[in-house]
């Protein structure tokens, strides 16, 4: 996720309410105050390994507080630009690469109750929420089930870590156990998910509109970006989430110019090559030369420990 300040959206981890405020000051402050509150909470531990283990002298909140940005350390993010362009106000430091992924389906063999019910009928939607734990698991399957039935879709639900499926379930649902989502998710015509990083890019590379309800972190971010792409609409939070605006938020998913958007960028991540372009990127960054010894410049450069003499 992105950890550069831009004027172009806000810290994936702050809850912005701009108010009455300027948007793109606010965005820009609120990388500023989200490092400062993670300095603030994990300087000691910060301060110690530079102690104890680089035998470094510790520095204060203030002074670490965008010390990678006042140093202009390279950043290599690995989303693609389809999703998220490059901010106008980023530097030539900070590139952005493209999604890479590690291809599952080819080594999945799908049980055959999975294949008949996908051959049964129109493509389903995907349900699944990852490794997110809810207090009421049959609460949300009954909103899903719902939200299912309003929708007039079928669906492909994972079981996931909740206990989501608890119970009979229709005919038009499938429960699903760990299943890789380069396989399933050229299967579907929707995916519905908490808006975890991957799933989000998995999602969009197998050109599905998607539905994100985010639960905490950086979810809400990628919610946004979605719905900022077209590819998905307006999230809305756990929390506030109905079987009514469930429904409706697949119905969104499902419009022809929807698709047509997830479909178009698909297309263009299929083109990238997020971990060849990130590999190449690091490898541009490196200025050998400054790498190299002063005395002997035939030999690589080596940091001497004072007190251990390690190098």
């Amino acid at each position: 996720m992105p950890w550069s300040p831009t004027k172009a959206f806000p810290h994936p981890l702050a809850a912005m309410s701009y108010g009455d405020a300027d948007a793109k000051v606010a965005n820009y402050l609120s990388f500023m105050m989200m490092e400062l509150l993670t300095w603030q909470g994990l300087g000691d531990l910060i301060n110690k390994f530079r102690r104890q283990t680089l035998h470094l002298d510790p520095i204060s909140p203030m002074w670490g507080f965008q010390l990678l940005s006042r140093l202009r350390i390279p950043y290599s993010y690995l989303w693609s630009q389809t999703l998220i362009p490059k901010p106008s106000d980023w530097d030539e430091h900070l590139n952005i690469t493209g999604f890479s992924f590690l291809p599952l389906a080819s080594s999945y063999t799908p049980p055959k109750d999975l294949l008949e019910f996908l051959e049964a009928g129109p493509p389903p939607i995907y349900i699944g929420f990852g490794s997110i734990v809810v207090k009421d698991p049959q609460a949300l399957t009954n909103m899903i089930l719902k939200a299912v039935e309003l929708a007039g879709v079928r669906a492909i639900v994972s079981k996931g870590w909740g206990g989501v499926g608890v119970g009979e379930v229709p005919d038009n649902v499938y429960l699903i156990g760990n299943c890789p989502h380069d396989w399933l998710f050229q299967r579907v015509s929707v995916v519905v998910h908490h808006g975890g990083a991957g799933t989000t890019a998995a999602g969009i590379a197998a050109g599905r509109p998607t539905v994100i309800v985010p639960f905490f972190g950086d979810q809400p971010f990628w919610g946004q970006m979605m719905a900022r792409a077209g590819a998905g609409p307006v999230s809305v939070p756990y929390k506030e989430l109905t079987a009514e605006i469930l429904a409706d938020s697949i119905k969104f998913a499902l419009k022809p110019e929807v698709q047509e958007v997830a479909k178009d960028m698909a297309i263009q991540i299929g083109e990238e090559d997020g971990a060849g372009g990130t590999a190449q990127d690091i490898q541009d960054r490196l200025d050998i030369d400054s790498l190299r010894c002063d005395i002997c410049p035939d030999r690589l450069a080596s940091w001497l420990d004072r007190k251990t003499g390690a190098h």
